[in-house]
Formats: structure tokens, C-alpha cells, sequence
């Protein structure tokens, strides 16, 4: 199924690109491309980076026996500037075809650059918040940024309880937090929600108590929640006493964030690129693909590891080749993609794949579809 999803992907290359790859791969082996994957497999974003590496070896294991034969060199970043760094320039020294991650946006602020400078195209599968021309001139988005997804959770909200006064929780220290901090407040502007209070507290501090404590004070009729891994379970945890509409950022699109929050996180409203109840053929094959290989449901990190693997297999097809060089003219080529995550599509000159939404309730420790 999913050898059927990728070959899709390739055809909707330009007709020229299309007949060039097709005479080539008919006349030559495989096209070989060499993925870097690059993610948090520890630390404090692993609740993230590990489901991201899943994903994305799925689709490279799938891409056997296909035109484009995708391998990925695996890298853990720590969760850490530093070792991201470090793992990057280990990756433009063994010339990798392009990277895929690092999981944190700051993260990424920081060793994207150095990929940039050597040419290697990176994708962005997971960084919802990072600002598109800090990470350089080869950077490409797979994941809806937070500037798609808060703005779909906040209109959900508006949408069933006509509202027009908010609260905004968040943490500083963090890259994530405060663009999506910075995405709610745009959000709550362009759709005529006042906000209230616009609290923060330092990442890690302990103090989501208080916060939450500032933020009902002023009678909002709902929170926003811009924050990750265990300051967002905190935060919902200090929350779970108070009946107002919850929203929450990216940060809560991970089952090890809900589980640890309990039913904390019960009727939060967070949008995502991908949900595992999604019932179009490919997300039905990715799911039971998954669980077969991991005994595990998928959530919206894997699959856009999955998907940044099918845009790196189409690109390689469309560009005649795996060489940084070649995956960088087929991303400036390609117009639509097939995936995973939809059918990712690219506005010439803008280098972020744009698809809808999905809009989730979280219910039960899961992520529902949102009626």
C-alpha cells in the first residue's frame, strides 16, 4: 500500500520532470537517497523526536524496491542545542542527500544554519514554531506551523461557544512555547477574542499553580495553552478544577503528554497536521503499518516523519537524483505531493507545504476528531 502511496507521489512532478525520471529509473538502478534523521530520541522533546524517527524509518523501510530507495542515518539530538549541532555537522561532513528534523524549533534555529551554509536541504517534520528565514535558504516546513494550527483550534472554540475574552498561559525559555505564545495572541487579534491575561512562567519553574490562578482571575471564557512536554502537563493539571474552554498548542498533540496529565486534559481543543483516526486509505495503512512494526497507535509526529520521507523520495524523483544539489532543484520543482499527512501542495517561491488541518477534542487521554 504504502510502495503505491510513494510511487503517487512521484507523479505529480511537472510532466517534463515526470518523463525524465521515468526514462531514467527505467534505464538505471534506483535513485539512492541518504536521510539524515535527526531527533529528539532524548531529553525533554523524546516524547516527540522518538514517534518523528518511527515515522520516518516506516517510510524508509517502504520505499524498497521503489524508484527512489530512501536510507536514513539516525541521530539523536538530545534535545539540546549543542548536540544538535554537533550531529548536524557530522551530517554535512558524510554529504547526507538532506536531514530531516531537529525536533524543537530552537532547537533547529540552531543547527539548520550549518546546513544551509553546505547546501543540504533540510525538512522541517516537526517545527511548528520556527521562524522560516533563521533556519536558512534550504529549509523546507513538512509540519503545519502553529501560525495553521492555533488559528483552526481557536476558530473550533469561537465557533461552539461565541467567544470573545481569553486567557494566554505560556512558558519563556523555550522556543516553542513562546512562538506559539505569539501564534494565540495573532490567533485571538484576527478573530476578535480580548485577551484578559497574557501570563507566562519560566520553563521548568514550577509555578502552574499561580499561573493558571492569574489567568481565571479576570473571568475569561477560555485558556490558551502555549507550552510542551512537562510544563504542559503542569499546566493542565493546575487547570483541570476550572470549567472555561481549553485550547492547546502543539505541545499536547503527543499521547505521552496526555497520559501524564490525566484527565486534565479532557475536552482540550489542539490541532494537528494528522490524526490517527483519520479514515482515508493511506492513514488506514499507516496506522495498521505502525502498530505492526511499533505495537503502538501512531500520533501526528510519526506521521509527519512518515510524510517528510515521501516528500524526500518525490523531490529526489522530480530533481533526477539523491545528491543534495538535485533533492534541493526537485523541492523548488514539485507542486503537489501525495502523503500521509494529504497532499501536501507548494506555491512557487514559498518554501512550506500547505494541507488542512485536522481539529481534535482530546477525550479519554486521546485525541478525537473534532465533531
Amino acid at each position: 500500500m504504502h510502495r503505491r502511496m510513494i510511487l503517487a507521489a512521484l507523479i505529480t512532478a511537472p510532466a517534463c520532470a515526470l518523463a525524465l525520471a521515468t526514462s531514467a529509473t527505467a534505464a538505471h538502478r534506483p535513485i539512492e537517497v541518504v536521510g539524515g534523521s535527526l531527533a529528539s530520541m532524548t531529553g525533554s522533546a523524546s516524547a516527540y523526536g522518538i514517534s518523528q524517527a518511527r515515522g520516518a524509518s516506516l517510510a524508509a523501510a517502504e520505499t524498497r524496491g521503489t524508484p527512489v530507495r530512501v536510507r536514513l542515518r539516525l541521530a539523536d539530538d538530545q534535545s539540546a542545542n549543542q548536540m544538535a549541532i554537533y550531529q548536524m555537522t557530522g551530517f554535512v561532513g558524510g554529504r547526507v542527500s538532506a536531514v530531516l528534523g531537529p525536533t524543537l524549533s530552537g532547537v533547529a534555529a540552531a543547527a539548520d544554519p550549518i546546513a544551509g551554509a553546505a547546501g543540504i536541504p533540510v525538512l522541517g517534520v516537526t517545527n511548528t514554531t520556527l521562524d522560516m528565514s533563521a533556519a536558512g535558504p534550504t529549509f523546507w516546513r513538512v509540519s503545519l506551523s502553529e501560525n495553521r494550527l492555533i488559528p483552526a483550534s481557536v476558530a473550533y472554540a469561537n465557533d461552539k461557544r461565541d467567544i470573545t475574552t481569553a486567557s494566554l498561559v505560556s512558558v519563556t525559555g523555550d522556543g516553542y512555547s513562546e512562538g506559539a505564545a505569539q501564534a494565540f495572541r495573532s490567533a485571538a487579534a484576527d478573530q476578535g477574542i480580548r485577551l484578559l491575561a497574557d501570563v507566562s512562567m519560566p520553563a521548568g519553574s514550577g509555578r502552574a499553580d499561580a499561573l493558571i490562578a492569574q489567568a481565571v482571575a479576570p473571568g475569561p471564557q477560555a485558556i490558551f495553552f502555549a507550552a510542551r512536554s512537562a510544563d504542559a502537563v503542569n499546566l493542565a493539571v493546575a487547570a483541570a478544577g476550572s470549567s472555561l474552554m481549553k485550547v492547546g498548542g502543539n505541545g499536547y498533540n503527543t499521547p505521552d503528554v496526555l497520559q501524564s496529565a490525566g484527565s486534565a486534559t479532557d475536552g482540550f481543543i489542539v490541532s494537528a497536521s494528522w490524526n490517527p483516526n483519520k479514515r482515508d486509505a493511506a492513514s488506514r495503512a499507516f496506522v495498521r503499518d505502525y502498530r505492526a512494526k511499533y505495537r503502538s497507535t501512531p500520533d501526528a509526529f510519526a506521521a509527519q516523519g512518515f510524510g517528510g520521507v515521501q516528500l524526500l523520495a518525490a523531490v529526489a524523483s522530480a530533481g533526477h537524483g539523491g545528491a543534495p544539489d538535485r533533492v534541493l532543484a526537485g523541492l523548488r520543482r514539485v507542486r503537489a505531493v501525495p502523503s500521509v499527512l494529504g497532499t501536501m501542495r507548494f506555491t512557487p517561491g514559498v518554501r512550506e507545504a500547505v494541507y488542512p488541518a485536522t481539529v481534535q477534542v482530546v477525550q479519554g487521554g486521546k485525541l478525537l476528531l473534532a465533531p
